[in-house]
C-alpha cells in the first residue's frame, strides 16, 4: 500500500541530500514550491508522470519512491513491481499494462495501487483492455473511485451475481449509475441478492425506484422491515400516502413509528387528531411525541387537563414538554384537578426547583406523601439529607 507520508519523507531526504531548496526542486519538475511542500508532508502525492520524473532526477527507482526507501527492481515472485507499472502508465502505455495483467506478468493489485495517482482516462483504457479478466469483488470496489461510471457499471453488472456480498455492493452504490442501481434493486426483488442490500442502495435511488419499492411493501411482495432503510429518502407525497393507508387500514399501522421522524408537522398533527378521536390507538403517541411541535404538545396537555382526552396520554409526552408546562401539571396535581398517580412519570423531567415546590405541596398536605418514593431518585443529595433529618415538616425552599 502506497503511503504518501513515507514517499514524502523520502523525497524530502533525497532533496536535502542534493542540497536543493523546495523551490529548486519545484523548478526542475515544473510545479510550485507549495506542491513540493505538500508532497514532503504527505498531504498530496505526485501523479505518475511526476513520480517517474522525480525518480530520474534523484537517480532512484520508482519503487523506491513508492516504498519510501530503496527497493529491488523486481518483486521476489518475479512479477512486475508497482513501480514498473507506474512507469508504463506514465508513458501512456495502457495496452502494455493490460498485457502484463493478462499474461500474469503483473498483478492487478499493482494497478490498483497506482490508480490514485493515474489519470482516470488512462485507468479506463487499462480496464477496457482486460475485459476478459476475472475480477474479484474486492478489486472492483478498489477500482470504483478511479474509473468512469459506465465502465464500473459494466463490471458490476457482469460480476454482481458471482462473489459480491451486500457490503461490497453497498460500497459501490455511490459510484454506480441509475441503470445499475435499478438492476440491483430488481435482483433484490427477484431474490437473487439479499434484500438487506437496500439499506446501502436507498440514498442513491431515484424517487421513482423508491416509490416502486414502497408499492411492493404495500402489496406484500417486499418485507415491511425494509421500510426504515427507505423512509429517510421518500418524498413527502409518498410518506403522506403511507400514513393515509395506515389510517384506512390498508397497511399495518405498525409502520408509523418508522415513518414518524420524516413526517411533516401537518401530517403529525393529523395523526394526533386521529388519536384524540380514537380512530388511532394511543399506543402510537410515544413514537410520535419526539417529533411533535411545542404547539401540538401544549395542545394535548391542555386537552388532558380539560378532560377532553385521557390524562393517560401525559406520561409519553413528559420527556418533550417544557419546564413551564411541567410546572403547570404539578400545580394541577396540587389543586386536585390532576391525579397524583401521574407524578412518577413526570418526575424524571422536572427541574430541581419544581421538585422542591412539589415537596412543599406534599408538606402542606395538598399532595399525598406516598408519591415521595417516586420522586426520591430525582431529588438532589442535599434535599434528601434534609428530608431524612427533619422529615417533611419544612422542606427548604430553593
Amino acid at each position: 500500500m502506497i503511503d504518501s507520508r513515507k514517499t514524502g519523507a523520502y523525497i524530502s531526504r533525497l532533496r536535502r541530500e542534493k542540497d536543493w531548496t523546495q523551490l529548486e526542486l519545484a523548478d526542475r519538475v515544473h510545479v510550485t514550491p507549495q506542491a513540493v511542500s505538500r508532497w514532503e508532508t504527505g498531504d498530496s502525492f505526485p501523479d505518475v508522470e511526476l513520480l517517474v520524473q522525480l525518480a530520474q532526477i534523484f537517480n532512484v527507482s520508482v519503487d523506491a519512491l513508492l516504498n519510501g526507501e530503496p527497493a529491488a527492481t523486481r518483486a521476489v515472485h518475479g512479477k512486475a513491481t508497482t513501480g514498473e507499472v507506474v512507469t508504463a502508465l506514465s508513458q501512456g502505455h495502457a495496452e502494455q499494462v493490460a498485457k502484463m495483467i493478462l499474461e500474469k506478468e503483473a498483478d492487478l493489485e499493482s494497478v490498483l495501487e497506482a490508480a490514485p495517482i493515474t489519470r482516470p482516462s488512462l485507468m479506463n483504457q487499462v480496464i477496457e483492455k482486460i475485459a476478459g479478466f476475472e475480477f474479484t469483488s474486492e478489486q472492483i470496489a478498489g477500482l470504483a473511485p478511479f474509473i468512469d461510471q459506465e465502465l464500473l457499471s459494466e463490471l458490476v453488472d457482469k460480476y454482481s451475481g458471482k462473489d459480491m456480498d451486500r457490503e461490497r455492493l453497498g460500497a459501490l452504490a455511490p459510484f454506480l449509475n441509475q441503470e445499475s442501481l435499478e438492476s440491483l434493486v430488481k435482483q433484490v426483488i427477484t431474490g437473487e441478492v439479499d434484500a438487506s442490500l437496500l439499506t446501502y442502495l436507498a440514498p442513491f435511488l431515484s424517487q421513482e425506484t423508491l416509490d416502486g419499492l414502497v408499492a411492493r411493501i404495500q402489496e406484500g411482495t417486499l418485507e415491511s422491515s425494509h421500510l426504515p432503510s427507505l423512509a429517510p429518502f421518500l418524498s413527502r407525497e409518498t410518506l403522506d400516502g403511507l400514513v393515509k393507508q395506515t389510517l384506512t387500514g390498508e397497511i399495518e399501522a405498525g409502520m408509523l413509528p418508522t415513518l414518524a421522524p420524516f413526517l411533516s408537522q401537518e401530517t403529525l398533527e393529523q395523526l394526533v387528531t386521529h388519536i384524540r378521536e380514537g380512530t388511532l390507538e394511543t399506543s402510537y403517541l410515544p413514537s410520535l411525541a419526539p417529533f411533535l411541535s411545542r404547539e401540538i404538545l401544549d395542545g394535548l396537555v391542555k386537552q388532558a387537563l380539560n378532560g377532553e382526552i385521557e390524562a393517560g396520554m401525559l406520561p409519553p409526552l413528559a420527556p418533550f414538554l417544557s419546564q413551564e408546562t411541567l410546572e403547570q401539571l404539578v400545580a394541577r396535581v396540587a389543586d386536585g384537578t390532576l391525579e397524583a398517580d401521574h407524578l412518577p412519570a413526570l418526575a424524571p423531567f422536572l427541574s430541581q426547583p419544581t421538585l422542591h415546590k412539589l415537596l412543599q405541596h406534599i408538606a402542606a398536605g395538598k399532595i399525598s406523601p406516598e408519591v415521595i418514593a417516586g420522586l426520591a431518585p430525582f431529588l438532589d443529595k442535599e434535599t434528601l439529607i434534609e428530608m431524612i433529618r427533619g422529615g417533611l415538616s419544612s422542606p427548604r425552599s430553593h
